[in-house]
């Protein structure tokens, strides 16, 4: 029998027929989920065909890591199934053939493209490479060992079936001409998938010396436990004598009455300070549990978020195991680390042994706590890393909070792949924002009847009105200094002040020139995602206290603190930025109605660089142009600021001088690439790639799917310079870092990193290459650490980078 996995260490084998066997049950739970049980399955059942030959068996049991990753194994499966029943007339079965083709020959290196962008037929030469692939004996040893004939037409046969049911409504439908094709690739990534997954789990449990089988969470707990203990938390535990406390309490109870209404899409807008973290959480567990959904989502911008959520999270369910909080991507997955390999041919097939591909995050825990980043990456980025989670989306309740953050770029694919989510995968998605009732650009969102779970926004906002906004801006800016003074005389009259600017570097400077100039004023603190999580839940605890205790407090910030911080300061000071993140500084001032009103303050910095923040500056510009209109005539806007009438003007403006960005256009990052090619032509109709190739042949391409997709996903990156997760040296991220560099007990590993995530801080990779020899590897789990010298306990990891990523 043909081995699929050999453990020379123990002599322990796993045959193909076995492996197939786990592989494909475990795809035919993923696919059934939306529909496609018999289809994932024999994405499985055949995946590895291509390990059936003496090439591989001998390099198997030789364990010559020279040829690791250098031995196709992913071609035959795919051209098989091509060559067998790509060739029909029925478009359903060629769209079928090609799909299961496209999962097989893509699990290891993430989706082809089928036509490249010069018109290449790149879907041919993966089945039909130029070096031998062993095809012939590969197909006999398949077919006598793991698959019958006979049970594969009849298996193909089903699949035929669902394809059809799920793609037939979608070809219907006259109201998505645009999204049609677009929704097909988002079916083949779904598939890959799961062919992913449950790949690299079996993998990983073979060389751990586990039975395969996913966690039953159920066992534990049930959705119902987990309301009831949060019921108790909100009864016990939240204060119920302040105004602003009733009126949350008015909005949380709405939620969870209007959660059995049936899935589909719905928006939460509520004024900053209105409770959107528990009222979100008391609508998805109830709904969960009504609608038999899988899990819960939290996608969220901002990384301290996180911090803070994940901690409310934890205190109100009582059950740590279930919850998950995924910030970043420790492992470098070794196919795709360009910091180490540059020169790496994205062809070579990964040796899925490696144990960095099978420690990479699955996301198969009741509850994640995620960022934006995450959520984007697992739906577009072309890592296997990032595709592996996405069958997981299906059939959960993903709750967006702040979605107005999306970037520009990334919102027709955004709000395409939500319909997809919603329609196709039977998820229920919220959309949470506390500024951006009601917008729908670009690709439309499809929200369910009633759109809004919580009525009347205009209405809610006047009470939960609390700060006064002041323009206090200057000609040609505030210097650290002359900013440091402002700040300090503010605190005359206030006893905390909380200044937020748009780089690390202005914070940096703002903080130092503080301390300096006025050493015993106040206590100080500074926060910034050059911080890790652990780092910056201490600093945020410490903080918390000493406001509830009035001391005289200033904190330097950058962005990070401006959304889900449930924390409160006297008066608020915000560097110029667009007026949805002023509106979310504001959310920090006067939080709970200690006061009538207060006072919030918008300034210009002389030292913040924003060239690499364009969507910062852009913000800025359409702000300036709603605060010469506020002076003109302030009526207009209800005599605020943040007034709904304001927010709506601003987006209006922000919105319409990016029209024309938000299909994710590659031009402007990649000059290889014509003016008119965007990411989400590349993953719908490909015209660029059509159009050569019918020029080239004199004829469009033969396929279905003719989607650049490879392309598409290594251009895309929600932040425009790519991040490096890196565990720091701070208190017990030390020992993590020691037991990672110790352990090589695959599930002990596991266990550390999902612990490691507090102790992780992204960079950019040019920040990574900088700093010598002050970061490097911990032996082969693909995860970097930092040197203990370039930690500092003030300021985080330094020497500190001159930009804060919008989102993370």
């Amino acid at each position: 029998m043909s081995l699929a996995h050999y453990d020379s260490k123990t002599n322990r084998e796993q045959t193909l027929l076995e492996h197939g066997s786990t592989v494909s049950t475990l795809c035919k739970t993923y696919g059934g989920v939306i529909g496609c049980p018999h289809l994932a399955e024999l994405c499985g059942r055949i995946h590895d065909a291509g390990k059936a030959k003496q090439e591989f068996q001998a390099y198997l049991r030789s364990g010559d890591k020279h040829l690791r990753g250098k031995i196709n194994h992913t071609s035959a499966g795919a051209r098989y199934i091509f060559e067998k029943y790509g060739k029909s007339t029925d478009v359903y079965q060629v769209c079928t053939a090609q799909l299961i083709s496209l999962a097989v020959c893509s699990h290891h290196s993430g989706l082809i493209d089928c036509i490249d962008t010069n018109g290449l037929d790149r879907f041919h030469s993966r089945l039909y490479p130029d070096k031998d692939i062993g095809y012939d004996e590969s197909i006999t040893n398949l077919e006598t060992e793991c698959i019958t004939t006979e049970n594969l037409d009849a298996l193909f046969h089903k699949a035929v079936e669902e394809t059809r049911q799920i793609l037939e409504p979608i070809l219907r439908r006259q109201d998505i001409n645009q999204e049609k094709p677009f929704h097909f690739a988002l079916f083949a990534r779904y598939l890959l998938s799961c062919v992913i997954d449950a790949d690299r789990y079996d993998t990983y449990c073979f060389k751990a010396g586990l039975q395969t089988q996913d966690p039953d969470y159920e066992l534990e707990t049930t959705w119902q436990e987990l309301a009831d203990n949060l019921e108790q938390y909100l009864s016990t535990e939240m204060r119920k004598d302040r105004e602003i406390d009733r009126l949350r309490a008015e909005i949380s109870d709405t939620c969870r009455r209007v959660a059995v209404h049936p899935g589909g899409i719905y928006r939460l807008c509520v004024p900053t300070g209105g409770g959107k973290t528990l009222a979100s959480l008391r609508y998805a567990l109830r709904h969960a549990d009504l609608h038999k959904k899988r899990r819960i989502i939290y996608a969220i911008p901002f990384t301290t978020i996180i911090d803070q959520n994940a901690d409310v999270v934890h205190k109100s369910l009582k059950k740590d195991r279930v919850i998950l909080e995924h910030h970043s991507n420790l492992i470098q997955d070794p196919e795709e680390d360009k910091i180490q390999d540059p020169k790496k041919d994205t062809l070579t097939e990964l040796d899925e042994g490696d144990r960095r591909s099978l420690l990479t995050e699955r996301w198969d825990a009741p509850i994640i706590l995620t960022t934006t980043v995450q959520f984007l990456n697992t739906l577009f980025l072309g890592k296997t890393q990032c595709v592996r989670r996405m069958h997981n989306l299906a059939n959960s309740i993903i709750i967006f909070d702040e979605v107005q953050t999306i970037p520009i770029k990334c919102l027709d694919m955004f709000n395409a792949a939500l319909n997809f989510l919603a329609e196709i995968c039977g998820a229920t998605i919220i959309l949470c924002t506390a500024t951006q009732p009601g917008s729908n650009v670009g690709v439309p969102v499809r929200c369910s009847s009633p759109e809004n779970l919580v009525p009347d926004y205009e209405g809610m906002f006047g009470k939960f009105r609390r700060t006064t906004i002041h323009d206090a801006r200057i000609p040609g800016g505030y210097s650290a200094l002359t900013l440091a003074d402002f700040v300090v005389e503010k605190q005359r009259t206030n006893t905390s002040v909380l200044v937020i600017m748009n780089t690390k570097k202005a914070a940096k400077n703002l903080y130092a020139a503080l301390k300096r100039r006025y050493p015993s004023c106040s206590l100080f603190y500074y926060l910034s995602t050059a911080l890790c999580p652990a780092h910056r839940r201490a600093k945020l605890e410490q903080l918390d206290e000493d406001l509830e205790d009035r001391r005289p407090v200033i904190c330097v910030s950058t962005q990070l603190i401006e959304a889900g911080i449930d924390i409160s300061f006297d008066c608020v000071v915000r560097s110029l930025a667009g007026l949805d993140s002023i509106a979310q500084a504001a959310g920090r001032c006067n939080r709970h109605g200690e006061d009538a009103c207060r006072d919030v303050f918008i300034i210009n910095s002389s030292e913040e660089n924003l060239s690499h923040l364009p969507e910062i500056r852009r913000g800025q510009l359409q702000t300036e142009r709603v605060l010469r209109e506020y002076a003109e005539d302030p009526g207009q806007f209800d005599h605020d600021l943040l007034s709904p009438k304001a927010l709506a003007r601003y987006y209006l403006y922000y919105y319409e001088v990016q029209k024309k960005e938000m299909q994710y256009p590659v031009s402007k990052r990649n000059s290889e690439f014509a003016t008119d090619v965007t990411l989400f032509d590349l993953l719908s109709l490909n015209k660029t790639g059509v159009t050569a190739y019918a020029n080239r042949f004199g004829h469009r391409p033969g396929y279905p799917f003719c989607q650049a997709f490879a392309s598409s996903g290594g251009q895309f990156a929600v932040i425009d310079q790519d991040t490096v997760s890196v565990l720091v040296p701070f208190e017990r991220g030390k020992e993590v870092i020691e037991d990672l560099a110790k352990t090589s007990h695959l599930p002990a590993t596991a266990e550390l990193l999902k612990g490691a995530q507090q102790f992780s801080v992204n960079l950019f990779k040019s920040e990574v290459l900088s700093m010598d020899n002050g970061i490097y590897p911990i032996g082969d789990t693909g995860v970097l650490a930092l040197a203990d010298m370039y930690y500092s306990s003030e300021y985080g990891i330094t020497p500190l980078p001159d930009t804060e990523p919008v989102i993370l």
